[in-house]
């Protein structure tokens, strides 16, 4: 497989897995890199790592412009059920670290790197939230690369 190749397709899985919890971008990683040598490892983490971030700006700005549109619309009744309102509330506290800059660093670092909370939420509520989606892609950015990073190098064991 060329090198080309190899960044297209990891560039696709990313934006893929980005937008498709199923798709799971750590797998790909894992068994991409037993079967890649030397640079091929590292265009293909630089790649998967621009397409997951890719697919999350989609969803930020997926959650920006839902968040532009209700603010015209007159405001609903919120859901009364436990799930609901236990989402409501942990929804709440996320948007206000994310509305936070240091905070919002923190946690987009944390989630894309630990995976905790996950990657999905944040970027829908970062979006829904004042965080700029330039900070939000740069933290996305070096969090999943990190993880990518020791995911391959433990495929090869490096780590």
């Amino acid at each position: 497989m060329t090198t080309a190749a190899v960044v297209l397709a990891a560039l696709a899985y990313g934006i893929g897995s980005a937008l498709i919890p199923v798709l799971n971008a750590e797998a790909y990683v894992a068994a991409t890199a037993l079967l890649l040598d030397g640079m091929d490892v590292v265009w293909m983490v630089v790649a998967l790592s621009i397409g997951t971030v890719v697919g999350k700006v989609v969803l930020f700005q997926a959650a920006r412009a839902g968040r532009d549109l209700s603010r015209r619309r007159p405001a609903r009744e919120p859901r009364t059920g436990r799930v609901a309102r236990l989402i409501q509330r942990v929804g709440a506290v996320l948007i206000g670290w994310l509305d936070d800059p240091l905070r919002a660093i923190v946690t987009v670092l944390a989630s894309a790197f630990v995976g905790v909370p996950p990657l999905l939420a944040v970027a829908v509520l970062a979006g829904a939230s004042r965080m700029r989606v330039v900070v939000f892609a740069t933290s996305v950015l070096v969090g999943r690369a990190a993880r990518f990073v020791l995911i391959a190098g433990a495929a090869h064991g490096l780590v």
